[in-house]
């Protein structure tokens, strides 16, 4: 049996979790991955760091719509937040930051081992969600 999530218990999930997949697509390929994140009761903010060739980049240039899944399974249970994500403008770095340190589960891999940090950009950016399920 399923049961929708009533707004209050979706913002809970969106406020704990920290941590779900970013669904994006360029068209015709799609490509998931998973992405801490942090919210701030409006908008989902991502920290991405990445190199030149980063796949994840060319995607966020090409989707108009991306996903977030957010699930649990203790008790089972997932949120999608869908919209436009962009790059965060630089006014609202803070907020960014701010809302990440709040509630992202920040992973404690180096996701480029062999990569001194000066080979490496990091940006903000945001999901503005248009539909939370």
């Amino acid at each position: 049996m399923t049961t929708e999530l009533t707004n209050e218990e979706c913002e809970t999930v969106l406020s704990e979790s920290g941590v779900g997949v970013l669904a994006l697509t360029d068209g015709t390929e799609a490509y998931s991955i998973p992405e801490s994140f942090g919210y701030d009761g409006e908008t989902l903010y991502f920290q991405f760091v990445y190199k030149p060739d980063s796949k994840k980049i060319a995607f966020l240039d090409t989707t108009e719509t991306a996903t977030l899944t957010v699930y649990d399974e203790q008790p089972a249970q997932s949120v999608l937040v869908q919209g436009p994500i962009e790059a965060v403008p630089e006014e609202d770095e803070t907020k960014a930051a701010t809302a990440i340190a709040e509630n992202a589960a920040i992973p404690t891999l180096n996701i480029y081992p062999e990569t001194t940090p000066d080979e490496v950009k990091v940006d903000y950016y945001r999901l503005l969600p248009a539909e939370i399920t």
